[in-house]
């Protein structure tokens, strides 16, 4: 009898054992200690910084060995910051929701010019693709697993270059390029720092600044709350050296939620005089690509 027992609590510890191999100590936390138990594996996706200032993700752990709602998960890495003195560095995830989603202070933490480690933490209260970055500014790198991983690479669709199309590419020309001394106000980061002093200005906060620098003047998108924009935008207009250059996006959302609105602040008069044409051809239609592709994006 007393050997029957014994194989018998042998079986259930056998069988405990290989249900908790694969993700050990599971059933001893509740996701707020600071080591979860489970490693998980990971993708990285599209990134964007400042030129020396980066972002390295070395572990990636959780409740769970899949990225899934309702989990919590840990981030360990590295940083460099070089581009300003102090930046919040931060654990989000981007979606489609204009819902708000609590932020828990182990999602964020504030740091200085130089580099070292964090460890972040963050519950998936939403569906959307992870990410770690430099605030303000929105500068960091995306990261997850399979389709839960925002990449950089649209998908490529054939389009034909003859008929009406080519005239609308004559009509539009080549794209310009930066000036060689181009004004320190115009380059990615200072329309970043631009954007966030006319916010502290208008007495708001913005949610993303997105800077498209593929061809001169540099585009600027932002994300706010509500009829912020309206307010962002006036205070813009107040800022020296700067321009607002009509917009394409929903800053008419007064009523609450997310907006998005894609504009140049570069003036005209900083403009190539011998580019001056191509410019105005091509800045509208570069608007609405650039909002088309941010409000495509989770």
């Amino acid at each position: 009898m007393m050997r029957n027992s014994t194989e018998q609590l042998l079986r259930i510890f056998v069988a405990v054992f290989a249900m908790t191999a694969s993700c050990p100590l599971a059933s001893a936390t509740d996701g707020t200690s600071n080591k979860l138990p489970c490693p998980v594996p990971f993708e990285l996706g599209d990134a964007q910084f400042p030129p020396g200032d980066n972002i390295t993700i070395v572990q990636v752990r959780g409740t769970s060995e899949k990225i899934i709602v309702g989990g919590t998960y840990s981030v360990d890495g590295t940083y460099t910051l070089n581009s300003r003195d102090e930046a919040q560095l931060a654990f989000y995830a981007t979606t489609s929701s204009t819902n708000s989603t609590p932020v828990d202070q182990k999602q964020k933490t504030q740091v200085k010019k130089g580099s070292g480690s964090f460890h972040l933490v963050k519950t998936m209260n939403e569906d959307g693709y992870l990410h770690v970055s430099f605030y303000p500014g929105a500068f960091g790198v995306y990261f997850g697993q399979g389709n839960r991983v925002l990449r950089s690479k649209l998908p490529v669709r054939s389009v034909s270059l003859a008929g009406p199309n080519q005239a609308l590419l004559e009509y539009l020309g080549n794209p310009v390029g930066p000036p060689a001394n181009l004004d320190a106000r115009y380059t990615r980061e200072g329309l970043t720092n631009a954007v966030q002093l006319a916010a502290r200005q208008a007495g708001i906060t913005v949610k993303r600044v997105v800077i498209e620098d593929s061809e001169y003047p540099f585009l600027v998108g932002v994300f706010c709350e509500g009829s912020d924009a309206v307010k962002l935008k006036t205070q813009i207009k107040k800022l020296d050296g700067y321009d607002y250059s009509g917009a394409v996006g929903n800053d008419s959302n007064a009523d609450g939620g997310d907006t998005c609105d894609t504009f140049s602040m570069v003036p005209p008069q900083a403009h190539p005089k011998e580019a001056l044409q191509a410019i105005a051809h091509r800045l509208l239609l570069r608007q609405q690509v650039f909002y088309n592709k941010l409000v495509s994006q989770p």
